[in-house]
């Protein structure tokens, strides 16, 4: 794969590109990730189709936008300029957790540019401003929103640290890990946190949080990500072909979404997975048992959704 720079109304994006093997297959990351992510699925995606990873604005190395710009329609007609720069066709485009929200973004309004979209467990409808802060997706944008009205010293990846809880899942070794996470960060500026004992899913998480912008969290915190921005109408304006992935790990652990207090520990519940493939009808739903980052954590079950998109276009 080769790493490529183009340049959108002043915006720098950051993208690989794979060999044409295939139709050209768009791969469109998370909040707080980088294309990077994809490494494991991407030896075989490249082998059949024509891969182009592209750093969303404010992660990775495509460039920040001014505070206020980060919207879905702005970026998503960012993204559209890019597609018609570097493609000669129509694309499959796949979109994790708000990359998702891209996609779905891309099909509405930029329908001559997508061929099918693989939805790779979007926040649909709970990251709206009515429910985001009852997630716990919603963390990191109000972490965001929190630092940028602080500025803690240390930079944003400390202050995640510091205060999401994120060790939580460790138990009684949480508070350990946090204060040893702080002491690696405090001795390595601008490096993302590693430490070698973690497994890979905690680690690939930080690769990409020491570049994330917190202005693009914290646009889903105040709400403006959805400006001009109906998840319902536009998902109910989708035509090409769709596939949905909603994963279940906590529900089928522990018989529902929510936690004792009333929390969704998932990108969506039941209900919204089933609303989703209504508005999208015909949309294939896959329902995987995994954590949210699928094509890392299942990267077999990812490449078989994606090639489940393209058999039904």
């Amino acid at each position: 794969m080769r790493e490529r720079r183009i340049d959108v109304d002043g915006c720098a994006f950051s993208y690989v590109e794979g060999p044409q093997n295939g139709p050209p297959l768009v791969l469109l990351h998370g909040q707080g990730s980088r294309w990077q992510d994809y490494r494991k699925v991407l030896p075989w995606l490249v082998q059949h189709y024509h891969v182009h990873a592209i750093d969303v604005p404010g992660h990775g190395g495509t460039d920040r936008l001014a505070p206020g710009a980060y919207t879905n329609r702005h970026i998503v007609d960012l993204l559209a300029h890019v597609l018609d720069a570097v493609l000669d066709r129509p694309a499959f485009v796949s979109g994790h957790s708000s990359g998702g929200l891209l996609a779905v973004g891309l099909a509405a309004h930029h329908p001559r540019l997508v061929r099918g979209v693989l939805l790779e467990d979007p926040p649909l409808f709970s990251a709206e401003p009515r429910r985001i802060t009852t997630t716990t997706g919603g963390v990191l944008p109000r972490l965001a929103a929190d630092y940028l009205r602080d500025w803690p010293p240390g930079g944003f990846q400390r202050h995640y640290v510091a205060n999401a809880d994120y060790f939580a899942f460790f138990g009684p070794l949480s508070g350990w890990l946090t204060r040893r996470a702080l002491r690696w960060i405090d001795r390595h500026p601008g490096r993302a946190l590693r430490l070698w004992f973690l497994p890979p899913l905690v680690n690939v998480w930080f690769e990409g949080l020491v570049d994330y912008d917190p202005e693009f969290g914290a646009a889903w915190h105040n709400g403006s990500w959805f400006n001009g921005f109906d998840t319902a109408a536009a998902l109910d304006s989708i035509t090409v072909p769709a596939v949905l992935v909603h994963t279940t790990w906590w529900h089928d652990t522990h018989g529902t979404s929510y936690s004792d207090e009333g929390i969704l520990m998932a990108a969506m519940d039941t209900d919204d997975a089933a609303r989703a493939a209504q508005l999208l009808d015909p949309c294939e739903v896959i329902r995987i048992k995994s954590g949210h980052l699928v094509h890392f954590e299942r990267p077999k079950q990812y490449v078989q959704a994606v090639d489940q998109l393209a058999a039904k276009a």
